[in-house]
């Protein structure tokens, strides 16, 4: 498996961020149509992970000044628009509106802290994989950004998963389990399999059906 991500990296990286763009555009055309926050929130989600996408297909040919800032924002839009999957959730339930006031101020406490630890996390630039020549975190493992970096990772898939399950219950719909149990499998792929440092490209398959599962949970939400 390693070898066939490393050859066919730059192939895999283009596919999934077309795939992911596809999916963003057809969030917003939606929210255009509809008018609700949890589709905004979806779209934005989707923005992130397309811009993330960009940077890593375009980093072989892009100068390394303007590398390091073109990476720096993604480091920031990481943690400023990761935390928007907390209130997917809350609209996914759905919460009645007191508790939905209070997961908006803690999906912004959380947004909050994910912004500066994207603006203050050190990075540097890692070797080439596959012809892919990006940034990452150099910050060391117990720097408070770090930390809260990891904190966002887990504490934004995982309640995902929870909410997945009880929407299945509710609902009877899978889409938001599938699209947080996805993301957690293709997240934790890379390190159970020895490649921890192909985890930047497995992890895009899992962000694929994320936003798959995503936007299909909406049509089938709205279709009730």
């Amino acid at each position: 498996m390693r070898e066939f991500l490393i050859n066919n990296a730059q192939f895999l990286v283009w596919g999934l961020t077309f795939l992911e763009l596809v999916l963003t555009c057809l969030l917003f055309i939606d929210f255009k149509n509809k008018r609700e926050p949890i589709v905004l929130c979806m779209a934005l989600l989707g923005v992130g992970l397309c811009y993330d996408a960009l940077i890593l297909g375009f980093g072989g040919m892009i100068l390394t000044p303007f590398l390091l800032l073109l990476s720096r924002l993604r480091f920031v839009l990481h943690g400023l628009l990761l935390p928007l999957s907390l209130i997917i959730c809350a609209y996914a339930i759905p919460l009645y509106r007191k508790h939905m006031y209070a997961a908006w101020v803690i999906t912004g406490i959380v947004m909050a802290a994910g912004l500066a630890a994207g603006c203050y996390r050190e990075i540097g630039l890692a070797e080439e994989i596959g012809g892919i020549v990006r940034y990452v975190s150099v910050s060391p493992k117990d720097a408070w950004m770090e930390r809260i970096n990891t904190a966002l990772s887990f504490g934004t898939v995982i309640p995902l998963i929870i909410t997945g399950v009880i929407v299945l219950i509710r609902q009877k719909s899978p889409s938001i389990l599938l699209a947080g149990v996805l993301m957690f499998a293709f997240s934790a792929l890379g390190p159970a399999t020895g490649n921890a440092d192909l985890i930047f490209l497995i992890s895009m398959f899992g962000e694929c059906f994320m936003l798959l599962f995503l936007a299909l949970f909406e049509k089938f939400r709205v279709t009730q």
